[in-house]
């Protein structure tokens, strides 16, 4: 395993052991950010495999809205990303919600919005009007 994956299970786990030690007490906002983009990265996977995406360069999220869900540490986090696929370069925007659950795998409901910049590889020809 690469020390990068191990870091990432390790603060992963940390992370869940981390709650408000009063239930009734709401979480800290830094604390729900945090929970928010792991909860988010967990879901990068499924969008690769739900869109057929090609290795993913980057994913930029400026609205990830995350909301408790349940039990203490599942939450759903609506969001709008802009995923680059590392090989081509190209830019897709997708919108959904990423659900994540102590006691069942990750899930995603998204929804493709548009193509922001085109493969790189990509030849588009336009046809005259005559």
């Amino acid at each position: 395993m690469r020390k990068t994956a191990l870091a990432a299970v390790a603060l992963a786990l940390a992370l869940t052991g981390c709650g408000p030690s009063d239930p009734g007490k709401p979480e800290s906002g830094f604390m729900t950010g945090l929970r928010a983009v792991f909860a988010f990265k967990a879901c990068t996977g499924e969008l690769e495999d739900r869109f057929g995406l090609k290795e993913i360069g980057s994913v930029t999220s400026n609205d990830m809205k995350p909301s408790p869900a349940g039990k203490p540490g599942e939450w759903d986090v609506s969001f709008t990303a802009d995923v680059t696929e590392k090989e081509t370069g190209r830019v897709t925007r997708y919108k959904g919600v990423c659900h994540v659950r102590r006691d069942k795998p990750t899930s995603l409901d998204a929804s493709f919005i548009k193509e922001i910049r085109p493969a790189t590889d990509t030849v588009r020809r336009i046809n005259p009007t005559q």
